[in-house]
């Protein structure tokens, strides 16, 4: 019995390529301006104080149960 595969899978439209051009061009070159946006955002919004606790904790934890 011969299996039937959905034409989608091996010969995508051209609805599926043209997001893929369309995705390739919304690419931002400037890394390191994205790096210093994201690191301002995880400063000012205080998620710095939920990864210091996080470390905290986890090394208290850590000590406790390790001999």
């Amino acid at each position: 019995m011969k299996r039937i595969l959905p034409k989608r899978i091996l010969y995508p439209g051209a609805f599926a390529l043209g997001t893929l051009v369309i995705f390739a061009q919304q690419a931002s070159p400037d890394i390191l301006a994205d790096f210093s946006n994201a690191w301002s955002n995880f400063i000012s919004s205080g998620q710095w104080v939920a990864l210091l606790i996080g470390i905290v904790l986890g090394y208290l934890v850590r000590m406790f149960t390790s001999y």
